[in-house]
């Protein structure tokens, strides 16, 4: 279902992550998952496409976006477990110190997983929340590329080695000093989220479907509330690794008779959802 990598490739990729602040995998994803998850996402698209969906920005308002993508089907949230995705976010997203969990386990967590396909101009920004220098970054973007992504249907820019500035975006920075992430179908582009990025208008009148999955520390609010919209049978079929990816292991107690800290490990992971009284 996706290409093997073995840890030389591991290796060099974590440096180019550290050095530049990005780093693609070519061919990651098989083409019949793709076109699978293609499907999905394109059925779902359709499905909401008259619905109202308040607060989406203005910049936003020509794109095509599908929400919540570990709600729809459990093929979203097993792509974020393969193991060269599951390595690379440990290497730079885990916390030593978690203590509840054994510290060969992830204990990174997903914050906000949808399909976009742009339209509009994207300025340069940071998903970071705040711009440092270090090596320990807090967030990631993990992107599956559905379809082919270009210069003519609004291909991803990014400024490399932008993620060690300290600063916020330039966002009347030069192009020639913005690097294309142009890219084909079962590509996987990975980037530390201080990296400065956006994305280039489409032009083209054609859809450019990718898959991005925001990876986060544990301790980092969600983007949006995961766990609530995942159902019971859903969360009865994944693995206790993907439960704590969803948040399951970071849910901040009612009181001190549940326990006293957000971290939690597998040991608290409840058989129902209901349990949970949300």
């Amino acid at each position: 279902m996706h290409r093997v990598l073995d840890q030389l490739d591991l290796k060099n990729l974590s440096n180019d992550i550290s050095n530049d602040g990005f780093a693609i995998i070519k061919n990651f994803l098989e083409e019949e998952l793709v076109v699978d998850l293609l499907a999905k996402i394109n059925w779902q698209y359709n499905e909401t496409l008259h619905k109202e969906i308040l607060g989406v920005p203005d910049r936003d308002a020509d794109d095509k976006i599908v929400y919540n993508l570990q709600s729809l089907d459990k093929k979203f949230i097993d792509i974020l477990c393969f193991e060269p995705v599951v390595e690379i976010a440990k290497r730079f997203l885990n916390d030593p110190y978690y203590r509840h969990l054994d510290p060969d386990l992830p204990n990174f967590t997903l914050s906000y997983f949808n399909a976009r396909s742009s339209g509009r101009k994207l300025d340069l920004h940071i998903d970071s929340g705040v711009p440092f220098i270090g090596d320990y970054p807090t967030a990631m973007q993990f992107v599956f590329l559905l379809e082919d992504s270009n210069e003519n249907n609004g291909c991803t820019v990014i400024v490399p080695k932008s993620h060690q500035s300290g600063k916020y975006t330039d966002r009347a920075l030069d192009l020639l000093d913005q690097f294309k992430l142009e890219g084909k179908s079962g590509d996987l582009i990975i980037w530390d989220s201080r990296t400065w990025h956006g994305a280039l208008e489409n032009t083209s009148g054609l859809s450019r479907w990718a898959i991005i999955a925001t990876l986060t520390r544990w301790w980092i609010k969600p983007a949006m509330d995961l766990v609530r919209t995942i159902d019971e049978e859903m969360y009865a079929s994944c693995s206790d690794h993907q439960k704590q990816l969803l948040g399951y292991c970071a849910m901040p107690p009612i009181n001190p008779f549940e326990r006293v800290n957000t971290k939690c490990g597998y040991g608290f992971l409840r058989p129902k959802l209901a349990d949970y009284d949300l």
